[in-house]
């Protein structure tokens, strides 16, 4: 990649990861002060979570379709993704019966696997090819953010020891629901660059 190539393409970067943070501050900031929203399952930010969770799989999966030598890799990620978005509707999967959200995460599970286990001459050589891209970081950073990050500060039991005050869980609410929205649009971010840049090409 030539210097001035190089440079482009990080000011870029640079600028969109700008607007994810401005975009999903946006985001918050309508469903708080402008919809009156507590954060919900029909919230706007609940909405863009699953939107951008989705997205990131669709540019995974459409990598794999397209690029035959990268597909056991690139398949795994966007089965990750979409089961990840699965697990987010639970609360329509509910209206089925209790925990629904299972048989359609173990449906795409099983079938995403079956094409990593078909393609698996393809998936180390992709994996150390993406690792070697700066996307592959954000999208790292991002999951890293989701399960340790927003899990861990999330906690119940981290809450519970600050002392009792009015507003309190609807704080954990929006601590929790925004640092979430926040490491989806990392993901999704990471995830247009890498089908942006070819997942590693040179």
């Amino acid at each position: 990649m030539t210097t001035s190539k190089s440079l482009g393409r990080n000011t870029f970067q640079a600028i969109a990861l700008f607007a994810a943070i401005l975009i999903a501050t946006a985001i918050i900031y309508v469903d708080i002060l402008l919809l009156d929203s507590n954060l919900g399952e029909q919230s706007l930010v609940e909405f863009s979570q699953a939107g951008l969770i989705l997205l990131s799989a669709v540019f995974f999966a459409l990598g794999a379709r397209r690029q035959l030598e990268q597909r056991g890799y690139l398949a795994l990620v966007s089965t990750l993704f979409l089961c990840m978005f699965l697990r987010e509707q639970d609360a329509l999967f509910d209206n089925i019966y209790h925990g629904f959200w299972r048989v359609p995460v173990a449906v795409v599970a099983i079938s995403g696997l079956i094409i990593v286990v078909l393609n698996r001459a393809t998936f180390r050589s992709s994996l150390h090819r993406h690792a070697q891209d700066p996307s592959f970081w954000i999208i790292l950073i991002g999951v890293f953010l989701l399960i340790v990050f927003s899990r861990l500060f999330g906690s119940g039991q981290l809450w519970h020891n600050i002392p009792d005050q009015p507003g309190l869980a609807g704080a954990k609410t929006v601590v929790q629901e925004c640092t979430e929205l926040m490491s989806y649009a990392l993901i999704c971010l990471g995830s247009y660059l890498s089908h942006r840049y070819g997942y590693g090409e040179d």
